[in-house]
């Protein structure tokens, strides 16, 4: 069975700001190394590497996650497991394989025999010598614009109570859309489950409606707990087992 198709994969993760990646990243640092695609695992690691460009807390997990991936390959079986590892990381442009990624490859090619192994490694290297890593550099999160003397009357004025929209308000389509996002989401996840908090910016992230809400998406998590679908537990959603 080809479950390449059930991989993870995050896109614009080299172009997002540090406030995106927070949300974005967390999708994929807790899964095991086959369950995420080689693009989206390149492109981790890369992230891994800018220590003075992220949060103290998402670099640690990203170094964690980092250190995990590479454990987890060096645990590959010596023959045509790692050869088509490999072979995938070949496929990519060169210059998307961090430096660190590099380093380790070129260490392990000194500890495997496997001749199909030892070729792909071998080719790999070979593709990296005259290609340096992409130099990244994350872009300036966006600045808020200066409120004006009208905006700050606006805010001056009582706020209005917003009312708990109940699963039964939400539009149907969209409660569809909501509920197969979250149970798919919370499935890689296991007991660890997810952050309410990045369940709803996810949702909202991947949504073709602008306009979803995190009230509709709480509405829909509410439901599913109704039905014995999720639990909720210390501020993290995960699936009814």
């Amino acid at each position: 069975m080809d479950t390449r198709k059930n991989r993870t994969s995050i896109a614009n993760l080299r172009t997002s700001d540090k406030l995106r990646l927070q949300v974005l990243a967390p999708e994929a640092l807790g899964l095991p190394l086959g369950q995420i695609e080689p693009s989206t695992l390149v492109d981790l690691i890369a992230l891994s590497e800018l220590t003075e460009q992220l949060p103290t807390a998402l670099i640690r997990d990203l170094e964690k996650f980092r250190n995990r991936v590479f454990d987890q390959i060096t645990d590959l079986p010596d023959g045509p497991v790692l050869a088509n590892f490999v072979s995938e990381l070949i496929a990519l442009d060169a210059e998307l394989l961090p430096q660190t990624l590099r380093e380790f490859l070129a260490d392990l090619l000194d500890k495997r025999t496997h001749a199909d192994a030892l070729e792909n490694l071998q080719q790999l290297g070979a593709q990296t010598a005259d290609t340096p890593p992409q130099v990244l550099t994350l872009p300036a999160t966006p600045v808020a614009p200066a409120a004006t003397k009208t905006t700050k009357a606006k805010k001056a004025a009582p706020k209005k109570r917003t009312s708990r929209i109940s699963a039964a308000q939400v539009d149907e389509r969209r409660a569809e859309w909501i509920e197969e996002d979250v149970i798919g989401r919370l499935a890689n996840y296991g007991s660890r489950g997810l952050k309410q908090s990045i369940i709803v910016a996810g949702s909202r992230h991947r949504a073709s409606w602008k306009d979803l809400s995190e009230a509709e998406v709480l509405a829909v998590l509410r439901r599913l707990k109704r039905e014995s679908k999720v639990r909720y537990s210390a501020g993290r959603w995960m699936i009814q087992t």
